[in-house]
């Protein structure tokens, strides 16, 4: 034969239990009332309701003190998180304690000579005060230099340097960029088509960079701007590693085939 727990409550808990009992009462039949009229309910609503009633089916179960299963979950998967998250930082800890200082230097230097290997992958321009910070995000300065950026092939060449040029530009078009000439330099214009196409560049090459500034300067002899720079985070340095990057031999073998090219035509 078991023996059954008697709750003794008193006035004040008998009190606080039949407000609670209450508000839990309002909240679902708000919705309850919409349902049997057969209308639509907004989602905004019907979440409020549940909230407020759940908020208060809490507090009544501790009011009587019932102990519900999912309380029980909830605390205890809040104890498993906090434990998980403690391993987590000490096994970082560890790992920081344990690498060498070189390989970290020399890992931070790929990383950085990588990210501006992209970015000058069509000529775009520099990379300036790449920055590493303690939690791992990197902030650097992305800058627009379309002729400076980009390799300058054999002087006694020049049409192929012209055509090389024109196909540059024409790929930085076809991402939605606005090129234009301005004092005889090709440049980016400052428009709404060139700030979405580097916001787009950015999100599609690396999803958790963030633009957090864009400069520009007045054209000469013209009307409007054009990009100077772009001020970016990265909050994971290690989307940088899978950027598409150009072989180190690419231009010279380039130059290399143009150069033969010319002399056997």
């Amino acid at each position: 034969m078991t023996t059954e727990t008697i709750l003794h409550l008193s006035a004040d808990q008998l009190a606080v239990a039949q407000k609670k009992i209450a508000d839990i009462s309002y909240a679902i039949g708000a919705v309850l009332g919409l349902i049997k009229e057969g209308r639509d309910i907004q989602l905004e609503l019907a979440t409020d309701c549940v909230k407020v009633a759940e908020f208060n089916l809490a507090g009544l179960c501790r009011t009587i003190g019932v102990e519900t299963v999912s309380s029980k979950e909830r605390e205890q998967h809040c104890a498993d998180l906090r434990a998980a998250n403690m391993r987590i930082r000490d096994l970082e800890t560890q790992l920081g304690n344990t690498v060498p200082r070189e390989a970290i230097q020399n890992a931070i230097k790929n990383i950085a000579q990588h990210l501006k290997r992209w970015w000058n992958r069509d000529g775009l321009g520099y990379v300036h005060d790449l920055e590493f910070g303690a939690y791992g995000v990197c902030h650097g300065k992305f800058s627009f230099r379309l002729n400076g950026g980009f390799p300058i092939l054999d002087p006694d060449m020049p049409a192929s340097d012209k055509r090389n040029d024109a196909s540059r530009m024409d790929r930085l078009r076809e991402r939605g960029f606005e090129i234009v000439q301005d004092d005889r330099e090709w440049a980016i214009a400052d428009s709404d088509a060139s700030r979405a196409a580097l916001i787009e560049l950015f999100a599609k090459n690396i999803p958790s960079a963030r633009v957090f500034m864009i400069e520009n300067v007045n054209r000469w002899r013209a009307d409007g701007f054009i990009l100077t720079a772009a001020e970016v985070y990265i909050q994971k340095i290690d989307e940088i590693l899978a950027l598409p990057i150009p072989k180190p031999d690419d231009h010279h073998d380039h130059q290399k085939h143009s150069s033969t090219d010319s002399r056997h035509s």
